[in-house]
């Protein structure tokens, strides 16, 4: 096992979420997915930090939290359900991952919803009996 892999799976998994505007579900539906992912992936039961009707354009208190959590080493996965989470300029969503990244912490991004379905089988119907 690499030293990165023995770091990461010393460390906490995190889930960091953000809405704007407020949802007063607070992402009820992306939270259970990601901890369903992380389920999968053999992380069970991560640290949410959740910015709840903070835009990307302001300051995200519970990014900046999971940001030091990071470079403190306190977290070495983090489960978000997409970039968009991180900003909606790919410039700064990239500096954010670049962060977690530098530090350590693996990103790992909801995979898309038909990447989680089983592949169905082909279909025989139509083939000649030979």
């Amino acid at each position: 096992m690499s030293s990165a892999n023995a770091y990461r799976d010393r460390a906490g998994t995190a889930a960091y979420l953000r809405c704007y505007p407020y949802d007063q579900w607070r992402m009820a539906l992306h939270l259970h997915a990601l901890e369903e992912h992380a389920d999968r992936l053999g992380h069970h039961s991560p640290e949410i930090f959740l910015d709840n009707g903070v835009s990307c354009r302001a300051a995200r208190p519970q990014l900046t939290l999971l940001l030091a959590r990071v470079a403190t080493g306190a977290i070495g996965t983090v489960l978000i359900p997409g970039r968009w989470v991180l900003s909606l300029d790919d410039d700064a969503a990239d500096s954010v991952t670049r962060f977690l990244r530098g530090h350590g912490a693996e990103v790992v991004e909801l995979p898309h919803r038909g990447d989680l379905l089983p592949r169905s089988r082909p279909s025989t119907t139509g083939q000649l009996l030979q």
